[in-house]
């Protein structure tokens, strides 16, 4: 394994040397040149564009053409400023009512709603028509789009800069798409470059903070065993853009953790590595390839989620997305993370039905000097629109080996939700999972995921969720996970979620992989337990991120000791 570590890292080397490019919008965004519209809100006072869609260009839609509808900021009698824009005033400037009457020329009074068409010329924007405007709930700016930044998340629409808001782009299909994007609108990875050393150069960062409180993990409230977590890490980025989307990525990161336990002895880590190190290589159009140290991640997080080094290769033609690519653990320049001696191999074909839904087929095969090698198998179908109803379905067979026993088992794992397009924008969802299991004495075991997995996902909130139970957190394995649950935003970057899991082993057993519980269950009883779990998530521009995760478990008669355990954990992230 260390001898492919140092063949990818020669290929890394020759891929940097050799050159790399800004991503391009994909089919399902406008791209420069095309008439556009866009629409968004406004968070703190700044406008955000949270949709963009093309429209047909007319004869008379030239690119020096723009019209805006938004509130006024201030106003003179030469000028008026909104979406922060200034646009001149002068003799040739009609003025409307509402009825698109012409009337004499006015002063707008600050909050007041205009919609203003303008021409852009070597001095700024030059207002042609002032007309007064209804109250409205969002603002619109009509004309060419000149520029899509999807690193930096702004838009240029005939001279008006604008940010765009990051679920525009996971919005458009790009969250699992492109690798960059995905890692951009991440909103645990991702930072949004915001300091440009060149036209191709970019840096970002992020700092973030973490507090944890586990209580009872062992079900015993009578044993002191309660543990406390705090880190504090910082990471630098530098992105290096080259032509025809081709770029190279590379991250350094470092840190402090440290583990505070009632009953045992503190620990005390010093981190500093290089978490990621990537080189894309556009070869046409429909080919590229990925190779380095990256994200090796799906849609759900279901299969895997980890930063490894290797190379993947994909081919995208059209709506099918085919993708192979094989890695192996972290080594050179890492901190240990138990995945050194661990490899992985594969291959997902998927068809894209259309802008948010998508069906696959899959294999995963890992590797393990321990003797762990699952093997998956299966089938998904994906569907997440804004609002409206979306689904989500998995069926693998697993098979391989666990160290002991062969695997053989299948794992389910389906539920739907739906987000109504009204205020608060209320989301409500249910889901069933079902991992098989074998009793311990049999000669195989049942369904195993790939130990990779972080079964992490988004359900209608800002940030993401363990959708199998911030607490239990389990691996699907001789399991059943019965889901409900809503999310509401108040406002567009605050979020409330609640889940409330239901829990049963399809087999009595000793065994509770993948969790972080400290106990064994008996394994003559199958009632394994209920979780209720409160995440709260605030997201401000990818700048800022905090989130609080309030989880609580209660064992069932599965286990010997059935005292909760709960679960306090609070982030913040600043990115920059």
């Amino acid at each position: 394994m260390r001898l492919l570590s140092h063949c990818l890292a020669l290929t890394l080397l020759w891929a940097a040397c050799a050159g790399a490019p800004t991503p391009t919008a994909t089919p399902d965004l406008p791209v420069a040149g095309d008439f556009v519209e866009a629409e968004g809100t406004f968070l703190a006072s700044s406008a955000v564009i949270e949709e963009l869609d093309r429209l047909e260009r007319a004869d008379d839609d030239k690119g020096d053409k723009v019209e805006v509808t938004a509130p006024i900021l201030t106003a003179t009698p030469t000028a008026v400023h909104l979406l922060g824009h200034e646009f001149r005033i002068d003799d040739d400037t009609e003025f409307e009512d509402a009825d698109k009457r012409h009337i004499a020329p006015f002063a707008p009074a600050i909050g007041e709603w205009v919609r203003i068409k303008a021409r852009s010329d070597e001095r700024g924007l030059r207002a042609r028509t002032v007309r007064k405007m209804a109250v409205r709930e969002r603002h619109k700016v009509v004309g060419e789009l000149r520029h899509l930044d999807l690193i930096a998340l702004r838009a240029d629409i005939g001279g008006i800069v604008l940010p765009i808001a990051r679920e525009l782009v996971a919005g458009a299909g790009r969250e699992d798409d492109d690798p960059l994007a995905a890692f951009v609108a991440d909103d645990q990875k991702g930072v949004p470059f915001t300091v440009r050393v060149s036209d191709s150069v970019r840096l970002g960062g992020q700092l973030s903070g973490n507090l944890e409180h586990k209580t009872d993990y062992d079900l015993d409230a009578t044993d002191p065993g309660d543990r406390e977590g705090r880190e504090l890490r910082g990471k630098l980025d530098v992105l290096w853009s080259f032509d025809r989307g081709s770029y190279l990525l590379a991250e350094v990161s470092g840190g402090l953790s440290d583990t505070i336990r009632e009953a045992d002895d503190d620990t005390h880590r010093e981190l500093l590595e290089l978490t990621r190190a990537v080189a894309s290589i556009r070869l046409s159009d429909e080919l590229q390839i990925y190779a380095g140290r990256q994200d090796f991640t799906d849609e759900r997080e279901w299969l895997f989620d980890e930063v490894l080094d290797g190379a993947r290769l994909r081919l995208r033609s059209g709506a099918l997305d085919l993708e192979a690519g094989g890695a192996v653990g972290r080594d050179v320049l890492a901190e240990p993370h138990g995945l050194e001696d661990v490899a992985l191999l594969t291959a997902t074909a998927r068809w894209h039905l259309d802008d948010t839904w998508r069906l696959a087929a899959y294999w995963a095969q890992r590797h393990d000097d321990a003797g762990f090698e699952p093997r998956l198998l299966g089938i998904r179908s994906y569907a997440r629109p804004r609002t409206g109803l979306g689904h989500w379905f998995d069926l693998a067979h697993a098979g391989g080996d666990d160290g002991q026993r062969p695997i053989d088992g299948i794992g389910l794992d389906l539920g739907a939700q739906f987000t109504f397009d009204t205020d608060w924008k209320p989301t409500l969802f249910a889901g069933f999972a079902y991992g098989s299991g074998r009793r311990d004495g049999e000669s195989h075991t049942g369904f195993r995921q790939t130990g990779l997995q972080d079964n992490n996902g988004k359900l209608g909130g800002v940030t993401k969720v363990r959708y199998y139970g911030e607490v239990l957190d389990p691996e699907l394995a001789n399991l059943l996970v019965t889901t409900v649950g809503a999310s509401i935003r108040p406002l567009r970057d605050l979020s409330f979620t609640i889940l409330i899991h239901g829990y049963g082993q399809d087999v009595g057993s000793t065994q509770t992989p993948g969790t972080d519980l400290r106990t064994q269950p008996r394994g003559t009883a199958t009632e394994f337990g209920r979780e209720i779990d409160l995440v709260i998530g605030y997201r401000a521009q990818g700048r800022l991120t905090l989130e609080l995760v309030l989880g609580h478990f209660d064992p069932g008669f599965a286990f010997v000791d059935q005292d909760p355990a709960q679960k306090l954990e609070l982030t913040a992230r600043i990115g920059f």
